[in-house]
């Protein structure tokens, strides 16, 4: 008999201790699913929840604040997350917060984090629909890693092929170690610093022109903005142009007095193309000045005829005279 009440309080403590436990088990579960506490709702619709079910958390700057109630599929494209969260955040949480699904570490359960945006807004309401980012899928992540894993992988390849053949390049180290590929590549350095210096020159020379263009010095100023010089030099373009003009006139006239020579027209064309004209002139030229000698040596001999030798000395008495009146009218120096 006492064995019996002895393994009946046995038994009667194993069902209180488990009962115990199993109140502590639930009440747990409940508290983290704020299931005893006081909770309003929002919602966030997702395009992909990427594994997310109820129950699993919801974090507001990594501060759990409540949990996932209700995943709702409203069509191909939507997915509606009803979230459940503690009452006492409502203050802290503003309607422009954005939701994202994330993982609890590295590869740990998902959840729900609500990013702050910057810029502030009115405290968030019961029911109260808020915005939500695309969630980066892991396998998706993945594969975005093993291409570039892949192209890292051609790309050393590539960098040590290149190296192999930069190695065993003789001509490219013989390049590297000539002095006078050195030395010229010194001197076009020294050259392009040269006329680096000149054009520095030149472009000072031009802004000192241009200086001088705005305060009015140099003749370039006067050129483009004195308006006498201006019109002295539409003038003298006017008188060069008409300079011009009765040149051409004189060209084309004189080329046609050639044209007419050429042809033989007029005396002296005549005379330039018709060669027989041209020898009867030259005799009758000859024949003049002989004519002219034979009549001089006639008036010698006049002159030495007795016949006529008083008149020619009377000529030569009356030139005398007028000489000799000439000469005592002029006055003494």
């Amino acid at each position: 008999m006492r064995n019996k009440t002895l393994d009946n309080t046995k038994v009667g403590l194993l069902v209180m201790v488990g009962l115990v436990f199993l109140v502590f088990t639930l009440y747990m579960i409940g508290r983290n699913r704020n299931l005893f506490g006081s909770t309003f709702t929002i919602h966030a619709t997702l395009t992909h929840v990427n594994g997310l079910v109820p129950g699993n958390n919801v974090r507001f700057r990594g501060i759990n604040v409540g949990t996932v109630g209700r995943i709702d599929v409203t069509s191909d494209t939507a997915i509606v997350v009803t979230l459940n969260i503690d009452e006492s955040m409502k203050p802290y949480i503003q309607k422009n917060v954005v939701a994202a699904v994330g993982t609890d570490g590295l590869m740990g359960d998902k959840l729900i984090n609500l990013n702050v945006p910057r810029t502030a807004a009115a405290p968030i309401e019961e029911h109260d629909t808020i915005q939500s980012l695309k969630p980066i899928e892991t396998e998706e992540m993945l594969r975005t890693l093993n291409a570039t894993n892949n192209n890292v992988e051609r790309i050393s390849t590539d960098l040590y092929e290149i190296t192999t053949r930069l190695k065993s390049s003789e001509s490219l180290w013989s390049l590297l170690s000539d002095s006078l590929l050195a030395r010229n590549l010194r001197d076009a350095v020294s050259d392009f610093r040269t006329a680096g210096a000149h054009t520095a020159d030149m472009t000072l020379t031009a802004k000192t022109i241009v200086r001088d263009l705005h305060h009015g010095d140099g003749i370039a100023y006067r050129l483009f903005a004195d308006t006498s010089l201006s019109n002295k030099l539409d003038n003298s373009m006017q008188q060069i142009q008409r300079a011009s003009q009765e040149t051409s006139a004189m060209m084309k006239d004189l080329q046609q007095i050639v044209g007419n020579l050429r042809q033989g027209e007029g005396t002296a064309g005549l005379i330039l193309a018709d060669t027989l004209a041209r020898r009867s002139l030259l005799r009758s030229l000859q024949s003049i000045e002989q004519g002219t000698g034979r009549f001089n040596e006639n008036m010698e001999a006049l002159r030495s005829n007795f016949l006529f030798r008083g008149y020619f000395n009377k000529q030569q008495r009356k030139q005398a005279r007028r000489e000799g009146k000439a000469g005592f009218s002029q006055p003494n120096p």
